[in-house]
C-alpha cells in the first residue's frame, strides 16, 4: 500500500501510534485483567533478565518506601484474587524492572501516550518546528497585507531613530 505524500512543509510525526480516546461506555475502563496479565509479563521479563520476584519486590520496597513482598506480587498477578497492584507503586516497579509496559497500558487506557525522554525531545523539537513555521507563515502573510505606503513610513521612522537617512 502506498502512503499519501505529505504536503510541502508538513512535518510528519508518525514514529508512534496515537491512542484512541477512551469511550464512556459502562465497564469499558475495567482494565484489571489486563493489568494482571501485563504485570505478570513484566515480572516474567525481569526473571528472564535475571531478576526474580523476590528481587523486584525488594527493589520496589526500597524505591517506594513501602513494603512489597514476592507473595504480594504473586497475589497481584493471580486471576482469582481480589488484590490489586497499587498505582503508587508503579514508578517503583518501572525503576525496579526498567520496563514501562504497565505504565503504557494505563496511559493508553486513558487515551494518552508515554514518551521516554528521547521521544519527548524529538516531539518537542517537532512541535517547536511547526510553531516556527506557523509564525513565519503568519509574518509573511502580514507583510504581504501591509500596504507599501505604510512600510515606507515605518522604514523612514526607524531610519530616523537610528540616525540613518532615506
Amino acid at each position: 500500500m502506498r502512503r499519501a505524500r505529505s504536503s510541502v512543509g508538513q512535518v510528519e510525526l508518525s514514529f508512534f501510534d496515537v491512542p484512541a480516546a477512551p469511550q464512556p461506555v459502562p465497564g469499558s475502563h475495567d482494565i484489571s485483567a489486563a493489568v494482571r496479565e501485563c504485570l505478570a509479563e513484566v515480572l516474567a521479563l525481569a526473571r528472564a533478565g535475571g531478576t526474580d520476584r523476590y528481587a523486584v519486590a525488594a527493589e520496589v520496597s526500597r524505591l517506594s518506601g513501602r513494603d512489597m513482598t514476592k507473595n504480594m506480587l504473586d497475589r497481584y498477578t493471580a486471576a482469582d484474587e481480589d488484590k490489586r497492584f497499587p498505582l503508587e507503586a508503579l514508578p517503583a516497579l518501572v525503576g525496579a524492572t526498567g520496563n514501562f509496559r504497565l505504565l503504557e497500558l494505563v496511559a493508553e487506557a486513558c487515551g494518552c501516550k508515554v514518551l521516554r525522554s528521547e521521544e519527548a525531545w524529538i516531539t518537542e523539537v517537532g512541535a517547536a518546528t511547526l510553531l516556527e513555521r506557523s509564525v513565519r507563515s503568519r509574518i509573511g502573510a502580514l507583510q504581504r497585507a501591509v500596504p507599501d505606503t505604510v512600510l515606507e513610513r515605518l522604514l523612514s521612522e526607524v531610519l530616523k531613530r537610528i540616525g540613518g537617512e532615506r
